[in-house]
């Protein structure tokens, strides 16, 4: 996936640290081409601040998509409305790479403030974050209404 939200950190004290970018179609179906979700309706929206604190950069915002999805019950087409803040503190070290967890029984810790990402150089690349922060706010089960119902079974003849 092209990096296509990128703040750079020469521009955070002119810029006085608000940013906007396109959560575009283009950029949707590339994040999620492997996924069971794909972009719907107009494009998203990712806005943020960002706020330096010392070497380390905070950004603060709000992300808004519309993505199309199957309802799990009666396999309809569901749009799926996302519309969630963000909070997320860049520190300076090398990028990781994430591997898939492994669930070894073990409690996951509380949530206790915003994620940590890693930067170099004088860019903040938010992509990744974005993309694993939406589909995170993708329902498991997602389902087109409340009363949603499974289709009719056919009958036997008799």
């Amino acid at each position: 996936m092209e990096n296509r939200i990128v703040i750079d950190l020469h521009d955070v004290s002119e810029h006085e640290g608000s940013w906007t970018f396109p959560l575009t179609r283009d950029w949707s179906a590339a994040a999620f081409k492997d996924c069971d979700v794909a972009p719907a309706g107009e494009d998203g929206l990712l806005e943020v601040g960002v706020t330096p604190t010392g070497k380390d950069y905070l950004v603060q915002g709000r992300l808004r998509i519309g993505l199309a999805g199957t309802c799990v019950r009666c396999l309809r087409p569901t749009s799926l409305e996302i519309n969630t803040p963000i909070a997320v503190l860049f520190v300076p070290g090398p990028v990781v790479v994430r591997e898939p967890a492994k669930d070894d029984g073990a409690e996951a810790e509380p949530d206790e403030g915003p994620d940590v990402e890693h930067y170099q150089g004088h860019r903040l690349i938010l992509d990744e974050y974005v993309r694993d922060t939406i589909l995170l706010e993708v329902p498991m089960n997602p389902r087109c209404a409340v009363d949603c119902t499974l289709p009719g079974r056919p009958q036997g003849e008799s």
